[in-house]
Order: structure tokens, then sequence, then C-alpha cells
């Protein structure tokens, strides 16, 4: 298990109860206000070497000044080289959700199936930030599919987009921007954690959790408890001190193309 700390950020990352390896990558880097998780795939070697790429590849990026779209992107471009560059990971790819701060501000971009959800302690309620890049989340979106319906759909597991995708297009990115609220928690994760536990379950936990360590240490216990059968990837952020509280918005602003869109 891999655990990562820092003022204001929590991570932890574990095989679960099933796989042999871990293939998800994570990074809490509470100095560039930046935080992450990719969940790779494409084999043991493969998953593992393409979700670290995209996180080694966002953080360097982003450390160099490119916007985080631009810096996912990038990403995308590198997996690609390898995978030319080495047939025997030409399958591999990797989802992503990853959250920057602009001072009272932040930014998430997203490729695949692993989420961002706020958290308000105000209300104490959980929303969705992030719409899953599969085919069951392209039906909801579509109006098709209720959310409780894809949570149950036999092919929601079955991605869109990823990146190190194959072809000619490139991922589908998807963007939202936001403002800080008081008392305000961004939750990351991998499906290894949604597919134990739905958002109810989630939410119960982090309106029962003090601290961002106890609700990362619950959370993980409780995916452990359901069985596990993928590795469960979670990092908590907390807001900037000071910010005040907000009156929650009716709808977060998703930029979500239904075609896919190069830079």
């Amino acid at each position: 298990m891999a655990a990562q700390r820092g003022n204001r950020s929590v991570g932890v990352s574990d095989v679960g109860r099933v796989r042999e390896n871990n293939q998800d990558a994570i990074l809490t880097d509470d100095a560039l206000g930046l935080w992450l998780v990719a969940d790779g795939m494409g084999g043991h070697a493969g998953g593992a070497r393409a979700s670290e790429i995209a996180r080694d590849t966002v953080r360097d990026k982003c450390k160099e000044g490119v916007g985080l779209r631009e810096a996912v992107l990038e990403a995308h471009h590198a997996i690609r080289a390898a995978q030319q560059a080495q047939p025997d990971f030409s399958d591999m790819g990797t989802t992503i959700v990853a959250v920057i701060e602009r001072d009272e501000r932040y930014e998430i971009c997203w490729v695949g199936d692993s989420r961002a959800y706020r958290y308000r302690a105000v209300d104490g309620r959980l929303e969705m930030l992030t719409r899953d890049h599969n085919v069951a989340g392209m039906l909801v979106a579509a109006g098709a599919l209720s959310p409780d319906e894809a949570a149950r759909h036999p092919q929601r597991h079955v991605l869109t987009d990823c990146l190190g995708l194959t072809g000619e297009h490139e991922p589908r990115i998807g963007t939202l921007e936001d403002q800080w609220g008081g008392n305000e928690w961004l939750l990351l994760c991998s499906d290894g954690l949604t597919g134990e536990l739905d958002d109810q379950a989630i939410e119960h936990v982090l309106r029962n959790s003090d601290t961002l360590t106890a609700a990362q240490e619950r959370l993980l216990s409780e995916a452990l408890a359901a069985g596990a059968h993928d590795n469960v990837s979670v990092v908590l952020v907390a807001g900037p001190p000071g910010v005040a509280d907000k009156v929650p918005p009716p709808a977060s602003r998703w930029r979500w193309p239904f075609r896919r869109r190069s830079l």
C-alpha cells in the first residue's frame, strides 16, 4: 500500500483483495497545488507504466507552467510514444482525474472513469463533479439512463476514452472550473472505490469523518471489506484556509464535448 500526506491532502493506493499488482498511481503535491489519480490498464507491467507516465508527465508539465488540459494531452502523447517504442506495451493506457489550484479557484480535468467529487460540510452533501467516459456514462449524458441504472449497467466498465487511446483521434478530455467554498473537500478516486461503494456510502463516510486521514482510512477499509476486486486509490484535498462559505450552485459547469477534439 502506497500512502501520501501533505498539509492539505492525503492519498492512498492499495492493491485490493484480488489483483496481484497495483496499476494505479496517485499524486498529492500541495506545494504545486496539483493532485491526481490515474488507473492503468494493459497487463501487469503496461498498466502500471501507463499510470506512472501520466502522473509524471502531468506533474512535470504543470511545473513548467503548462495548463492542466494541455498537460493531460501531453501525457497521452507520452504514453503513445512509449507504446511505439516498446511493442510489449502497445495496448497500455490509463484513466486520469487531476485537480490544479490557482488561489481560491481550481480546475479539474479527466479522461475515463476515475472520478472527482466535492463534499460540503455545511450541508453534508456529496456531489459528483465528473462524468464517466464509458458506455454507461454516455447513456446517462444522453438521457437514456439514470445514474442509478448506469451503476448496474453491464457495460459500465467499457471505456470510451483513455490516455493512450490508439487510432487517429485524441482522447476526449473533460474539464471543469470552479471556486473553493468554506469547509469543502475534493475526493479523487479510481473505480476501485466507486465499484465497491456507491455515492451514498461515500457521503456517509465523509459526513462522519472529522479529518481527511480518518475519511481516507475508512473509505479504504470499507472498500476492502466489500471485496476490493480492483486496485483502490483515494486522494482527499481540503480547500485553502480562510475561504468563506458560498451558496451551492444548482449544477456543476461541465465542459464535456461529445465529439473528440484536439487542441
